[in-house]
Order: structure tokens, then sequence, then C-alpha cells
């Protein structure tokens, strides 16, 4: 069973709709996923059928169905699928492509990934790495989802900054707040044999550091795993 898959009978619902249009007006309680890519106008397939050009939004079942998105046999091929939760009823899936891993694969010695990307929740404060209680349930969920489906695969927890401060502060910040959700998910229940700790600083931010918004998004903690 390929990592795809696991995420596909593993990860915890989240809301329940009905149907599955492609695209439309989006009921109460529904949860979308709003299916982006790099670069734009990749063909996505979703459940193996055609399911449009990005970018375009989809109501889904689960969050589980975040795992059936997949870009159309294309060259160069995928290198990196990144989900981030933007809040209770919507999701972002980002289908990145190239000839080359990503930036964070190759620094992680790695050619494809996954990306658990949690930066809307889990903001930490300016010069803190400290873990904040809103983030807590997300991160007992990814336990449950490292024990349960991925037992045995190395799990990489890769620290951020924002580009304010000096280089080496924010390397040893970024390292801390990478420790501080490591040991949250060996205290629910994780094999710490497992984990790969890893702070990057600022040098992956996921939007520009021009304003205090971006800055913040920037002070992030993200799960990878090995595709």
């Amino acid at each position: 069973m390929t990592i795809l898959q696991r995420i596909g009978s593993a990860l915890l619902v989240v809301g329940l709709v009905q149907g599955c249009a492609t695209s439309g007006p989006v009921g109460k309680g529904q949860l979308v996923a709003e299916v982006t890519s790099e670069p734009a106008g990749l063909a996505v397939s979703f459940r193996g059928k055609p399911a449009g050009k990005t970018p375009f939004h989809r109501p889904i079942a689960s969050l589980a169905e975040v795992s059936q998105f997949q870009a159309v046999r294309v060259e160069p091929q995928t290198t990196e699928r990144r989900f981030r939760i933007l809040g209770p009823d919507r999701v972002e899936v980002l289908i990145r492509t190239g000839s080359e891993p990503s930036a964070l694969a190759k620094a992680l010695g790695l050619s494809r990934v996954i990306v658990f990307d949690y930066s809307e929740a889990t903001t930490f404060e300016v010069d803190h790495y400290e873990i904040k209680p809103t983030f807590e349930a997300l991160l007992s969920r990814q336990a449950e989802l490292l024990t349960s489906a991925f037992s045995g695969i190395e799990v990489y927890v890769c620290g951020h900054t924002d580009s304010t401060g000096q280089e080496d502060h924010n390397r040893v910040l970024s390292l801390r707040r990478a420790e501080a959700v490591s040991a949250f998910l060996t205290e629910h229940g994780v094999d710490p044999k497992r984990l790969r700790t890893q702070g990057f600083g600022a040098d992956y931010p996921v939007a520009p550091n021009s304003s205090a918004e971006n800055r913040a998004l920037n002070r992030r903690t993200e799960i990878v795993l090995p595709d």
C-alpha cells in the first residue's frame, strides 16, 4: 500500500458532505478542497477520474479524500503534495511538479515528499516555541495517523521562522519549535526513534515576509513524509 493510499484510509474525518460535484455552491458544514498547482493549469484527477485543471474547488466527503487528488501523468513528475488546513471547512491541496525535488525535499535528502502544512493553525508567537492550545487537537490527530497508518516510516518534523532576527538565532528557534512538536507527538504515542527534527530558520517561507500576516504564517512547523 502506498503512502497516499494509507492517507486515504487513515486520516480522520473532519466533516461530511452530500455528493461530490466538481464545483458549485458550498453548503453549511461542507468540507471543501481548494486544489492548486505549481505550475498552474495542471490536469488533476479525483478518485481516478478527471476533475479539471487547477485552480478549482470541490466539496469532499472527508479530509481523507485529499489523497485522491493526483496530477494526471505528466512530465516532469510530481515532486511535492502539500496539504494545508485553512479552517474547519476548507483544506488546500497543492500539487507541485518539477524535474528536480523541491528545495525542502533536497534539504532532507528526499526526492518526493508529502507535507502536512499547519501554518494556519500552528502560528507561534514572535521569538517563542511553545505550542498553542488551539494546535493540540490537530497534533493529537497527527499522532494517531503516524501510529496507525505510518508505523515504521521516518517522520521529519521541520521548524521554521519568519525573516526577523539573526540567522543563527532563527536556526536555534526553529529547531526548538520542531523539538516541541516532536515531544508532543512522543507523548501521544509516536516512537521517538522515528522522529527526525530539523530547524530551517527562515530558509523556506510559505509566504513573502512582507507583512505581519505573512510572517505569522512562516512561524510554523511541518510534518514531512517520504512519498
